[in-house]
């Protein structure tokens, strides 16, 4: 029973001498201390009271032999009173430790540990100085080297359209009344200069596609080889000749051509006829589509060129009608006209000019996801912050690539390969992530993306196969849901290119680092 009160006394000696937690304690906190003894003599009081009912006068100047009650033996001095006690004690505890922690501290010890909070902050620091460090020297780089290169994008880009669309107008106009050639289509803008990364040192390049559809009683079909699961790249479109004899009875405006042999129609009436110009093996031929389209820009330039006050000049291209564009004030600007043939009601086309590597000829299209492309850039562009950095990046290696590179010597490493990992990157991370601050950051990251990408020799395919492409860009769902291509097949298959492909990107991490490097102090 002596316990009890040594307890006792324990509290009251935490009453009356509590915790001190620092030596500036501010006037609300001794307010809220005060208010919690107050509230603690009250319990003490309570406590008193019913240890005078019980018979217990308690006096902290007593001795220990006098702790225990005359009435009552030594051994049956036993008290039920133990619980309120204890309930004291873990009100005091508490109270104590929840004063501890609210207040600020100045003492000795509590500086160390601010020092060493304060050391933790500082590395945190270190690294976000280490990024700034980098971020400054490549804003100015791409302030004087790309950003002015870039300059009236936009606006060059609307007046392409119209050009090529003006154009497109005269040669339907060429086209004879009772047409037998593919009809087209206004253009539509793709490629790096629409999506917002255009780069090039000379004439800046454009790339239109126009699709072309068939004429009456003709019809494309689509031929892939596709197996299972595995879309190939490329595919042939077959011209097929369809009965109009119906409708030349009833509305007299077409010719049936599938039951009027050739010699039967006057050339003035059908111009040259579709099978024998631009097919082989009823086959839609390349080639012989480019050459037909260059010819009949040639013509319709003639009859729009006056009201035009630059110079057009056709240039040499297998795989599209390249036009030289020169303005009166010098500027030179160069357009690629891709012709394809839209597959389904999908926005995939079989395209006479491919990304990749590999430029097909002959019955050879290949298979074009170039408008998807501009639609994901689209989409990236209304959801990631203002000034984003993510095409400033790609632009940065693309001009980093150029540099190194050779014009007379093909590149193995082409910007699609870079693009694509920058598409890859930019659903597998938060599209926050790239705001104008992260230039460093995302910049490595492309670089480390294409690293690995060499290193397995395996880049997948941004569109085929990846199931995470936003529903927002259209893609059958055979291909969305397809095997992924490997765009680095070809290195896996031939070391040569491979060696050849880490040399370019040596030269590409070459040129990022010297930014990158320290400044001096």
């Amino acid at each position: 029973m002596a316990l009890g009160p040594l307890i006792f006394m324990a509290v009251l000696a935490l009453v009356h001498h509590p915790l001190m937690v620092n030596d500036h304690t501010d006037v609300a906190t001794l307010k809220r201390l005060q208010e919690q003894e107050e509230v603690l003599q009250k319990e003490m009081g309570h406590l008193q009271t019913e240890l005078e009912q019980k018979g217990w006068n308690w006096d902290p100047g007593r001795s220990r032999e006098d702790w225990v009650t005359p009435d009552l033996a030594p051994e049956d001095g036993t008290w039920d009173g133990w619980h309120y006690v204890a309930l004291v004690i873990l009100i005091l505890f508490g109270c104590c430790r929840h004063t501890v922690e609210k207040e600020p501290t100045y003492d000795s010890s509590t500086d160390s540990s601010s020092t060493t909070s304060t050391e933790d902050y500082d590395d945190t620091d270190l690294e976000s100085d280490h990024y700034e460090a980098q971020q400054n020297p490549l804003e100015v780089f791409y302030d004087k080297h790309i950003q002015t290169a870039a300059g009236d994008l936009g606006s060059m880009c609307d007046f392409v359209e119209a050009f090529v669309n003006d154009l497109l107008e005269a040669c339907r106009n060429a086209l004879p009344y009772q047409n037998t050639l593919p009809l087209l289509e206004n253009c539509i803008g793709v490629g790096s200069a629409f999506e917002g990364w255009h780069v090039q040192k000379g004439p800046q390049a454009f790339s239109v596609l126009v699709p072309m559809v068939p004429p009456k009683g003709h019809s494309f079909d689509i031929e892939t080889n596709d197996s299972e699961g595995a879309p190939s790249k490329h595919g042939h479109i077959l011209v097929e000749t369809e009965c109009l004899c119906k409708r030349e009875r009833l509305l007299g405006d077409v010719v049936c051509f599938l039951h009027h042999p050739q010699r039967e129609l006057s050339e003035d009436m059908q111009g040259a006829s579709l099978m024998p110009v631009l097919c082989t093996s009823s086959h839609l031929d390349v080639d012989k589509t480019i050459h037909w389209f260059q010819n009949l820009v040639d013509k319709a330039w003639k009859s729009i060129g006056p009201k035009f006050n630059l110079t057009l000049t056709p240039q040499a291209s297998k795989t599209t009608c390249r036009l030289k564009l020169a303005f009166r004030s010098g500027r030179c600007i160069v357009i690629d006209i891709i012709l394809g043939v839209q597959q389904g009601d999908s926005l995939v086309f079989l395209a006479t000019h491919g990304t990749e590597i590999d430029h097909l000829t002959g019955t050879f299209w290949l298979k074009s996801f170039a408008v998807q492309e501009l639609l994901f850039f689209k989409w990236v562009s209304q959801r990631t912050p203002e000034d984003s950095c993510h095409l400033k990046c790609l632009q940065l290696i693309v001009y980093f690539r150029e540099s190194t590179s050779s014009s007379t010597h093909p590149t193995v490493l082409l910007n699609y390969h870079y693009k694509t990992c920058l598409m890859h990157l930019l659903l597998l991370q938060p599209l926050s992530d790239w705001g104008p601050e992260n230039m460093a950051p995302r910049l490595q990251d492309i670089l480390h993306f294409m690293h690995t990408a060499l290193q397995e020799k395996y880049l997948e395919h941004f569109l085929i196969g990846n199931i995470s492409l936003p529903i927002q860009i259209p893609m059958p769902k055979a291909l969305r849901s397809a095997e992924p291509l490997n765009l680095f097949e070809h290195l896996a298959q031939d070391p040569k290119l491979y060696a050849e492909a880490k040399k370019e990107f040596v030269a590409v991490v070459e040129q990022a680092r010297t930014l990158f490097a320290e400044p001096e102090e």
